[in-house]
């Protein structure tokens, strides 16, 4: 019954953070309902067979992303994308490591909660490796409130300084032409079954978070092979409020007296996030032919699409940011989990 109850309020938290248009609604009021639920009644309960679940479904999601497209342009992008992904992992040490040093945190959870990854992503992935998920998915979601309201005016600056006023141009939003033949209940059901199966290899692989690394692979392959991977925006959401009531029903009222003790380390967090920006991108945009806007939004750990979007509004180069933005997501969700898992170690 409580099971039932948790969903309920999950769904209802999701379908509110939609309508306010809240960052990453879906999950954020799916979180803070269950949360909430969970400490004035101690009824939030979801089976541990629910995390394994959540991951796979969202592993399969990000996989059917990846078309064959991805595959072609990584012919023209694959220099600044690995340049891209490997200076954001030390930055991304560097600025965890800082956290740790600042605050109570563990090792493992000041690493992820500076992960420029996804954020249900990180930290669905942080939940599993017994990290503090109340604090990562706190400081995930500063960074994509910062990077989304932010850095957009930042950059804008940056490029028109850099530039000049003619910067701007008429941008396209990327859509998938065969998206129309891909809404199919037949694609999303193969793409689940796929899903599945390759969550549950990489479950019983011992892999940190196979089942949703592997989950991804395995939809990422099969919708590049045949073209048929599809997850609708409506079930991205339901993914989102099941993320979120994971991570809601572990909350308890220590976690948020913990959370009010880390708000000097916010600025540091958005500070942090835009030198990386900054600094990544210039270091992009002089050692290859991106222009400005190109090289600084294909260095923003934002979201993939909210990036996109933002990027083709600005005189940005879309296909190539959305691609460096596809590998960097693969990238972290693939390799993050394994590094820290190693790092870690070394602070026991």
């Amino acid at each position: 019954m409580n099971f039932l109850i948790t969903l309920l309020i999950a769904f209802i938290g999701g379908k509110l953070g939609l309508k306010l248009k809240i960052p990453a609604g879906a999950m954020i009021g799916a979180l803070v309902l269950v949360a909430i639920l969970n400490i004035t009644t101690s009824m939030a309960h979801l089976p541990q067979e629910y995390k394994v679940l959540t991951q796979i479904v969202t592993g399969a999601f990000i996989g059917a992303r990846i078309n064959k497209s991805d595959i072609l342009g990584l012919k023209e992008v694959i220099k600044p994308a690995i340049l891209i992904v490997s200076c954001m992992a030390v930055m991304n040490f560097i600025l965890g490591y800082i956290l740790y040093k600042n605050s109570d945190m563990d090792i493992a959870t000041a690493l992820f909660s500076t992960a420029p990854g996804g954020m249900m992503d990180m930290t669905l992935i942080a939940h599993e490796l017994k990290a503090d998920s109340a604090k990562v998915v706190m400081f995930q979601l500063i960074r994509l409130v910062s990077v989304i309201g932010m850095i957009p005016l930042i950059l804008k600056s940056l490029i028109r300084f850099k530039e000049g006023e003619n910067f701007l141009q008429e941008g396209k939003i990327i859509k998938d032409k065969k998206e129309n033949n891909k809404k199919t209940l037949e694609n999303t059901t193969l793409t689940l079954i796929i899903g599945f199966i390759s969550g549950w290899l990489g479950m019983v692989s011992g892999i940190p978070a196979g089942a949703l690394s592997f989950s991804m692979i395995g939809v990422g392959v099969f919708n590049i092979i045949l073209d048929k991977g599809y997850m609708s925006v409506g079930l991205r959401h339901i993914i989102q409020m099941l993320g979120g009531a994971l991570i809601g029903s572990k909350i308890e009222v220590s976690d948020i007296i913990g959370v009010k003790e880390m708000v000097p380390l916010v600025g540091i967090v958005i500070i942090g996030f835009t030198i990386m920006n900054l600094l990544i991108g210039t270091i992009v945009y002089k050692s290859t032919n991106f222009n400005m806007a190109t090289s600084l939004f294909s260095s923003a750990p934002g979201g993939v699409a909210d990036i996109s979007i933002i990027a083709s509004e600005m005189g940005a180069d879309t296909p190539k940011v959305a691609v460096i933005q596809l590998v960097r997501l693969v990238s972290i969700v693939s390799f993050y989990p394994i590094l820290i898992q190693i790092i870690t170690k070394f602070f026991v």
